[in-house]
């Protein structure tokens, strides 16, 4: 064999093993880009909201790293409703539960003796608020009666402000399931603040416009709106959800109202207007009924976010009380 042939061979094998060579970086490098590339496709957190701002508010505060399932229909009643066994499924499975608590879901307590799931972390919003900020529920003239509703109202999150203590308890749930996405969860979290005062803003700016700053609602849902805000929530059709008032009931409110002067009164899609419009009828033409929405708009898609629904009720309690 001549030293050509030789010279050849040898330049044929470093040719095949460089080749070999670059094959498996080449592989090495796609196992770790199929490693990243899977690590980028796991699920993220399944976090369960009882109602629609508590689930937007996660939303916010996880984005895509959380998966929210909403366990009650915007515009339902969250005291009634009964979870259908498709909610019950997503919360044998979840990371998180953000409930709204006092006393707002009575059935939340009696939900976990059929919930087989030991890891899932549980935040109760409503209790994330300072006692000092929370309205203590009247009844018959004692503060902190015991009812459905607990000793406070539980509908805090219809102000802006206090919403803010609720996002703060989401964020902290979310890193203490899932540390390695807490950056993400702080800025998500300072981000929609950021928004939620914003809106606090605007809200201030347009009730300032007001002329009228008494009015009636359904239940007592919008006394922290009021208190914030510096309106007043003179009285309620129903004390109670589903408890319509009797005829001394109705009479006390009729006068009340005529002695107050109010125009309007606030229902809510989720109730049986009835008891309203008998009220508002024996008051007189002035007084007039309009629709807000505490808790969502089943009828309208659009209103899918705290903040859009809290514009539109701002815009609504505007077309009556300037």
């Amino acid at each position: 064999m001549n030293m050509t042939m030789i010279f050849n061979k040898t330049h044929i094998w470093m040719a095949v093993i460089a080749i070999i060579a670059a094959a498996m970086i080449a592989a090495a490098a796609l196992g770790t880009c199929g490693c990243v590339q899977m690590e980028s496709e796991s699920e993220g957190l399944k976090v369960a909201a009882d109602i629609m701002p508590l689930a937007d508010f996660c939303r916010n505060v996880g984005g895509e790293a959380v998966e929210v399932e909403m366990l009650i229909p915007a515009g339902a009643s969250p005291h009634t409703y009964e979870l259908t066994s498709e909610k019950m499924k997503f919360l044998s499975e979840a990371d998180v539960l953000v409930t709204s608590g006092l006393g707002l879901t009575p059935w939340v307590e009696d939900l976990f003796d059929n919930l087989d799931n030991p890891e899932l972390i549980t935040v109760v919003a409503g209790e994330a608020v300072p006692s000092s900020e929370l309205i203590e529920i009247r009844e018959n003239g004692e503060e902190g009666h015991q009812d459905e509703h607990g000793v406070y109202d539980p509908h805090v999150w219809l102000d802006p402000n206090l919403a803010i203590f609720q996002v703060e308890a989401i964020r902290d749930a979310f890193i203490e399931a899932d540390p390695g996405n807490q950056k993400r969860y702080k800025e998500n979290t300072s981000k929609y603040i950021e928004e939620l005062q914003g809106l606090d803003s605007d809200i201030i700016e347009e009730v300032s416009t007001f002329t009228e700053i008494k009015f009636v609602s359904f239940h007592p849902a919008w006394a922290y709106f009021a208190e914030q805000y510096g309106l007043e929530q003179i009285g309620v059709v129903e004390e109670l959800p589903g408890k319509e008032p009797g005829a001394g009931e109705i009479a006390e409110l009729v006068e009340l109202i005529k002695e107050e002067g109010v125009k309007v009164i606030f229902t809510e899609p989720q109730f049986n207007p009835k008891a309203a419009e008998t009220i508002a009828g024996e008051t007189g033409a002035e007084v007039v009924l309009k629709n807000l929405h505490p808790v969502g708009d089943p009828d309208d898609p659009n209103k899918d976010t705290y903040i859009i629904l809290m514009r539109f009720n701002i815009e609504v309690m505007g077309g009556v009380m300037k």
